[in-house]
């Protein structure tokens, strides 16, 4: 925590010093999560309650063609580094980022975790979608077409030492993307992801585990809801189909999940697979969807919009071949979002989540109330 406060001080410090030399176009940045949650049934594990599940602070400056961006998040008690990069604006089509952010693998990633339109992400991007990385991402678009490369190393690689690590481990991304209308209220696309890396090293080079999983889906409590841990990793590689349909106000949203991690000493391999589809509606009369080009994904809904989300989701991450049962699971929810302005989101969320029984893992499921009052800047 000490290392984040210094860090902190030392971004607000170096703001403080652009915006005096006036050499930069500099802005704070900052955003906070209110929670409030209720369960059914509710037990020793689901006990309704309040929590800020996430509080940043940083800045963002402008110069030239190039931004840079510093964030720390503040979560239970600790500290975390969030968006640290710096971008390149090559031209209107193209931009090159290095840092450490959340890279383009799917249409998840273009929402962070306060902006998802289900409140909470599905439990298939949970489990199969990726956090973070320390790397370098270069982005194409136009009017037809996206691309997106990325070459980074494990999340653990911005806050250990190499030697600490015993290996770093690394990867690539690859984005591809059609969307031949994207006009406002006339959305179409279609593409897909693939990733490919060695296993996440934690001082063991000789037999890396990964794990796989999903919590429900609220953040006052924190309950696992699947779980499996794959020993002797050697690599892993996920695909992800993805599809954005709109006429005028209503929308559909889906992706697919393939996961395949390969293991060391003649071990099956182990596979899992989830998937997840929303469908999206704007209450105001006269509304339409809008495209960003960026991030190739929907835009966020204009201020004073009242939008309603049904979404379902589920994982199976058993393998009877490996030998490895971390559950199967399934998820609905119905959510209502109201964007006040561009700062200001409030949020109120149903969802049903289900685990199917296995062996260190009894059948559970929970009925989630929530809302969540949002300020991001």
């Amino acid at each position: 925590m000490r290392r984040g406060l210094i860090f902190l001080i030392v971004v607000l410090a170096v703001s403080c010093g652009v915006a005096l030399g006036g050499d930069f176009k500099i802005s704070p940045t900052g955003r906070a999560l209110f929670d409030m949650a209720a369960y059914a049934p509710s037990d020793s594990l689901f006990r309704p309650g309040v929590a800020i599940p996430d509080v940043r602070l940083g800045a963002k400056a402008t110069f030239d063609s190039f931004e840079a961006r510093a964030d720390v998040s503040y979560r239970f008690g600790k500290l975390y580094l969030s968006d640290v990069y710096l971008q390149w604006n090559i031209n209107p089509q193209s931009f090159l980022k290095g840092g450490f952010f959340v890279h383009q693998f799917g249409l998840q990633f273009a929402t962070g975790a306060s902006h998802k339109i289900s409140m909470e992400e599905p439990i298939a991007q949970t489990a199969f979608g990726e956090v973070r990385f320390l790397g370098a991402m270069y982005v194409w678009h136009d009017s037809r077409f996206h691309f997106a490369g990325s070459l980074f190393a494990q999340p653990e690689a911005s806050v250990l030492h190499a030697n600490e690590l015993g290996n770093t481990g690394v990867g690539a991304i690859a984005r591809f993307v059609w969307h031949p209308t994207t006009v406002p209220g006339n959305i179409f696309q279609i593409g897909v992801s693939g990733l490919g890396r060695t296993p996440n090293f934690s001082g063991d080079r000789e037999n890396p585990i990964s794990r796989f999983g999903a919590n429900f889906p609220t953040r006052v409590n924190s309950i696992p809801l699947l779980k499996a841990t794959v020993d002797s990793v050697s690599s892993i590689f996920k695909v992800t189909p993805e599809l954005i349909w709109v006429k005028d106000r209503f929308g559909v949203e889906s992706q697919f999940y393939y996961l395949y991690a390969a293991r060391r000493h003649h071990l099956p391999a182990f596979r899992g697979y989830g998937a997840y589809v929303m469908a999206r509606v704007l209450l105001n009369r006269g509304a339409r969807y809008s495209y960003s080009m960026p991030s190739a994904s929907l835009a966020t809904p204009p201020a004073k919009s009242w939008e309603l989300v049904a979404g379902y989701s589920w994982v199976n991450l058993n393998d009877s071949r490996a030998g490895i049962y971390g559950s199967m699971a399934n998820s609905v929810s119905l959510t209502m979002n109201y964007y006040l302005n561009k700062y200001i989101t409030w949020r109120v969320n149903y969802t049903y989540a289900n685990r199917i029984e296995e062996p260190g893992l009894p059948a559970r499921h929970a009925n989630i109330f929530q809302t969540r009052i949002q300020f991001v800047f």
